[in-house]
């Protein structure tokens, strides 16, 4: 086998920098990208040297078919000169054949999603750190408020994922009465601050709604009595009742929130354009010209399903659905082939299928296709479910 310096194959510092990839866009898109690079050149370089076989699953096929719909009616519709921008960030969709053909062991599985709530918890201390110092220097009109202006929608949607990630590798540790994994304690304490102090409550919601499935599916009416007095303690925190008090704002469908963007300016563009505006190309003047006190500088509708049903049309959204249905049967094959599996392989393959559904959560009142450090792991969940679906598959079919 050709090999680099240091005994390592081509194709295991790609996956190392796979790795890095995955743990550092939750906290550095600069960073994340630059270890994406790396990744890619290392792929290319190990797929001519015949080291890496190419794997393209049949999800990979459907992301290929809507990224290429999307720059097509984004050409078709905007302007030639801002096209890259509008579309650039779907090409890191990429990243799914690349952990396919990269994610080849179990092992590999663990480090994968290990790596990305390692990552998680980094973003959770450094949000820890910044926001406050941030809204310390400038605190409009008051240091509360201007904490919770420093929240990151991307940030809360991430934490989430690790926060419900973590919580299920250590639930399913006690109910198979493994050892929990050293790193687990420290990470979710990380992971829980950096939620919080996101101030994000579809991102706080979904949270609760997939642990608490995960609770009732493991464990016995102690923890749930536990998770009720959690849930109580963390409700009585007085910026969290301060901020759910808020939240009767959105329920006005004449208040320029998610509920005039969903049911009066979403209806009217489609109803315009049943084929779809063009990727990318809704902008707040456009949504202002059908009502005129929707958000300031808001450009997307809060929503997976509306925004692509608005840009895309009616097509481009069948296609996604088609596209998400195909990466949630290949999560609920590969946790249904783990039945028999060791306990190591059952925790990875319900993560994952968890990280995926929380995703799909949180874009019903978020546009989370819209946040390239998202479309790195919605690439690596869709690869990583593909890959190990694939595996249990092969071994089936090969009597093993």
């Amino acid at each position: 086998m050709l090999t680099l310096s240091k005994g390592r194959s081509i194709e295991e510092r790609a996956f190392i920098a796979l790795l890095a990839t995955v743990f550092s866009i939750t906290f550095s898109i600069a960073l994340g990208q630059l270890c994406a690079g790396v990744c890619l050149a290392l792929f290319v370089l190990g797929f001519f040297k015949k080291q890496i076989a190419w794997r393209s699953p049949s999800a990979g096929s459907l992301a290929l078919a809507f990224v290429v719909f999307a720059v097509i009616l984004s050409a078709i519709h905007g302007d030639a000169a801002g096209l890259w921008g509008r579309v650039s960030r779907l090409f890191w969709f990429i990243l799914i054949p690349v952990t396919v053909s990269l994610v080849t062991t179990t092992e590999r599985t663990r480090k994968l999603i290990a790596a990305f709530l390692v990552g998680c918890a980094v973003l959770g201390i450094k949000d820890l750190v910044v926001f406050p110092i941030q809204a310390w220097r400038n605190p409009i009109p008051d240091f509360f408020t201007a904490l919770i202006d420093k929240g990151s929608m991307t940030d809360g949607q991430m934490l989430m994922l690790g926060v419900v990630g973590t919580v299920l590798i250590i639930l399913m540790a006690i109910k198979e009465k493994r050892p929990i994994p050293w790193w687990g304690g420290a990470i979710l304490v990380a992971q829980c601050a950096g939620l919080l102090i996101n101030f994000k409550r579809g991102s706080w919601f979904c949270a609760m709604i997939l642990i608490g499935i995960a609770v009732l599916m493991q464990l016995r009416w102690r923890a749930w009595l536990i998770m009720a007095i959690c849930l109580v303690a963390f409700f009585s925190l007085p910026p969290v009742h301060t901020r759910m008090d808020q939240l009767k704002r959105e329920f006005n469908v004449e208040g320029g929130g998610r509920l005039t963007m969903w049911f009066k300016i979403a209806p009217t563009l489609i109803q315009e354009h049943p084929t779809g505006i063009g990727f990318g190309c809704l902008t707040n003047e456009k949504m202002k010209q059908v009502f005129g006190r929707v958000e300031p500088h808001r450009n997307h509708l809060h929503a997976n399903g509306a925004q692509i049903l608005v840009e895309m049309g009616w097509a481009g959204l069948g296609l996604y659905l088609i596209w998400m249905g195909k990466v949630l049967l290949n999560c609920f094959a590969w946790v249904r082939s783990c039945r028999d599996a060791n306990a190591e392989e059952r925790s990875l393959a319900w993560v994952t299928l968890a990280l995926l559904v929380g995703l799909l959560m949180n874009g019903l009142v978020e546009y989370n296709f819209g946040d390239t450090e998202l479309i790195f792991i919605y690439a690596f969940i869709i690869g990583l479910s593909s890959a190990c679906n694939h595996k249990a598959v092969s071994v089936k079919s090969s009597g093993l």
